[in-house]
This record gives C-alpha cells, sequence and structure tokens, in this order.
C-alpha cells in the first residue's frame, strides 16, 4: 500500500517549492534593487574572458571571379578561396566549367573541399555531378544527386543548396545519411 495514496501529499509539496522559488526570487530582486549604501564605489568584481566569438565570414570574403568568359568552357578548373588573413578556406575543383553570365558558373564533376583555417585540414567534402554558382550570393545549387562527407559521417540527397560564405547546406529529396563512429558493444554502452 502506498503511503500517500490520496496524491495530495505531492502537490502540496510541488506546491510549497514554488513558494519558495518565488520568495528567493523576490529576495534576489529586492537586495539588486538596494545596492550598496554607503558613498563608496562597489568593489570591482573580476571579469571572465569573454568567450571567442566564431568568426564570421566577411561579404569580402568568397569566389568573387572565376577566370572563365561567357562562351568559353574549360576542363579541370581549381580555385581556391581564402579568408583576410591569407589561410585557405576552401578549394573548388570542377571537371567542365561554363559561364553562363556576369553572376552565375556551370559546373560539372564539381568537388569542393572546406578546411578549418586553423590548422589548414580539410573538413567537409561536397560533391555534386551538376552545380551552378552564383557569384554574389556564393550559393552553389544543385538539382541532381550530391553528397558531403566528412570523417565521421557521409549524407546524400536529391537536390542541394550550399551557402560558401557560411558553409551551410540543404539536402531534399531522399536524403540518406551514414554515421560512422566507435562501434556500440555492452562493454562501452554505459560510457
Amino acid at each position: 500500500m502506498l503511503p500517500f495514496r490520496s496524491g495530495r501529499a505531492g502537490f502540496t509539496g510541488a506546491f510549497s517549492a514554488l513558494l519558495f522559488l518565488v520568495f528567493l526570487t523576490c529576495a534576489v530582486v529586492a537586495a539588486e534593487k538596494k545596492g550598496p549604501k554607503s558613498g563608496k564605489s562597489p568593489t570591482p568584481t573580476p571579469t571572465v574572458a569573454p568567450k571567442k566569438k566564431l568568426e564570421r565570414p566577411k561579404p569580402e570574403e568568397g569566389i568573387k571571379d572565376v577566370p572563365i568568359t561567357a562562351g568559353h568552357d574549360a576542363r579541370g578548373l581549381v580555385v581556391p578561396e581564402y579568408d583576410l588573413q591569407g589561410r585557405i578556406r576552401g578549394k573548388l575543383e570542377a571537371g567542365v566549367t561554363r559561364r553562363l553570365d556576369d553572376q552565375n558558373i556551370e559546373f560539372e564533376g564539381v568537388k569542393f573541399t572546406t578546411f578549418v583555417p586553423e590548422t589548414q585540414k580539410p573538413d567537409l567534402e561536397v560533391t555534386m555531378n551538376s552545380s551552378v554558382f552564383n557569384l554574389k550570393t556564393q550559393v552553389l545549387t544543385s538539382k541532381v544527386r550530391s553528397t558531403v562527407k566528412r570523417a565521421d559521417f557521409e549524407v546524400a540527397g536529391d537536390t542541394m543548396t550550399f551557402e560558401m560564405l557560411t558553409r551551410h547546406g540543404t539536402l531534399e529529396g531522399n536524403v540518406k545519411m551514414v554515421v560512422r563512429g566507435k562501434a556500440r558493444t555492452p562493454a562501452n554502452e554505459s560510457e
């Protein structure tokens, strides 16, 4: 038999805890508003170093020009992408490159590799059979099956949009992801 079958003890305990929290919140707010009474300035509190912010890419970063004139194709084009400090951010390799107009470039057999700026080591590899890159928006778009690989996963989808500056991509349609990692065994499941 349960000691409190009516359930009232649980409700009363929860109500008491809530009332206690409200009282503590009021006390903290009142203490903050009151502040120090003496004319002395409060002792300075030690400041914690701010967390390093994630460096957002600047608008002047990215691939600005692809040296292809309209009406001509190029084979085996490699276009590196550098940040403002001169570190490599990415490398675009294309089998066939074709300029459609001033802003749009068509790639066939493209592979875009991103790099970790601090270590200069490859991070992601984006593979597309056919894609269009817009120089103004810095967006690579593919209407055919595309793949993104990293050391610990591989994901593929029927269409893809990849923002070169922010390194954000969207895969749609029949998306399949394979995650590689440590195999689960009964011995290491509790870890």
